[in-house]
């Protein structure tokens, strides 16, 4: 049982470590998301670069991390 917690709070810990903002618009060639706008990582700072495609992404990802975390 203490095994599995350990290892339940270790992969939340390191999915909600994911910046999926930054880590979209860097692979789309953006930039640092960080260097526009409010500088928050999140989905509408990145819809700020002009993608929604992007913006819509980075939600999608950042609730699923959120609820993968949660079901753990």
């Amino acid at each position: 049982m203490r095994t599995e917690l350990l290892f339940a709070l270790a992969l939340g810990y390191l999915l909600g470590s994911i910046p999926f903002g930054l880590v979209l618009t860097r692979l789309a060639g953006k930039g640092d998301v960080r260097d526009i706008g409010s500088g928050n990582i999140g989905a509408t700072n990145v819809l700020r670069t002009g993608s929604k495609p992007l913006a819509a992404a980075t939600l999608v990802l950042d609730c699923l991390k959120a609820t993968a975390a949660v079901l753990l």
